[in-house]
């Protein structure tokens, strides 16, 4: 990985890249972008092939936030924090999107835009879309199953997404290293393997409160027992009823919450 700091027209930008040659090229892309439009999301040709560019401006208090969490906390900005780990996923066996590059514009201490780069998952669906297409139960329970699996896992080894609702998670038609790969992560800028304040059933609360619409109750009950079963055959087991009882708590305060605005979290 390298980094890049330099001077442009607009401030001052910063970029992590995978190569010199793609911290570059992202240079000429994001600062092209931005003269055209402050806000862009969908694939571009990059790096030699397609990737997904999100591009977005940080404005009013949302600016002095993050400076004040980098400066007293050395807190990454969202889209640094989301390369950081989509490579940490992939470096510990999970399915992510390839972080190309990534970085941020600052002018008079203040970030004013940040943007990532991401490599194309090709055929992939969220899981929101691909549950409202698959009607065949025996497929919709391989899938559940692998996702119980996995994020046990991930839960295992300490890291937590933070953001996991099915609109994060794609799925693939065939998994590209077997097992469980069909089931990939997005969108985890706000978790990571440091410690957080909210817990697994935070993840699990935004995993079965978004997904109520698609899911049946038997599914919902099958995947929490799944998670559950992948935990204790780890080694490292969750109570079921204590989990049970936090997941609810947590689905009770999403449901609190979607009385305000769903969108004051997520600067992109």
């Amino acid at each position: 990985m390298v980094r890049l700091e330099e001077r442009a027209a607009p401030g001052r930008l910063e970029i992590v890249a995978r190569t010199e040659e793609e911290a570059r090229e992202a240079r000429e892309r994001v600062l092209a972008a931005w003269a055209e439009a402050p806000r862009h999301g969908g694939f571009v040709g990059f790096a030699g092939g397609r990737a997904y560019f999100k591009l977005s401006a940080l404005a009013g208090k949302t600016r002095f936030r993050y400076a004040l969490k980098r400066g007293l906390l050395r807190a990454p900005l969202p889209r640094l924090a989301e390369f950081a780990n989509l490579a940490w996923l992939r470096e510990h066996g999970f399915q992510a999107p390839e972080p190309l590059a990534a970085g941020a514009l600052w002018r008079r201490g203040l970030p004013r835009f940040q943007f990532l780069f991401t490599r194309e998952v090709p055929g992939a669906r969220t899981l929101e879309a691909w549950l409202a297409e698959k009607t065949e139960p025996s497929e919709r329970a391989a899938v559940l199953d692998a996702l119980a699996r996995t994020v046990a896992r991930m839960h295992e080894l300490r890291f937590l997404h933070h953001d996991l609702f099915p609109r994060n998670i794609l799925v693939t038609g065939t998994s590209p290293s077997g097992g469980d790969g069909r089931v990939w992560f997005l969108d985890c800028w706000a978790g990571g393997p440091a410690a957080q304040v909210r817990g697994p059933a935070y993840d699990l609360a935004c995993l079965t409160d978004r997904a109520a619409g698609s899911f049946s109750e038997e599914e919902l009950q099958r995947l929490l027992e799944a998670y559950v079963a992948a935990r204790a055959a780890s080694g490292r087991p969750a109570s079921a009823d204590r989990l049970l009882r936090a997941v609810r708590r947590q689905r009770q305060a999403l449901a609190r919450k979607d009385g305000r605005d769903r969108g004051s979290h997520d600067p992109r």
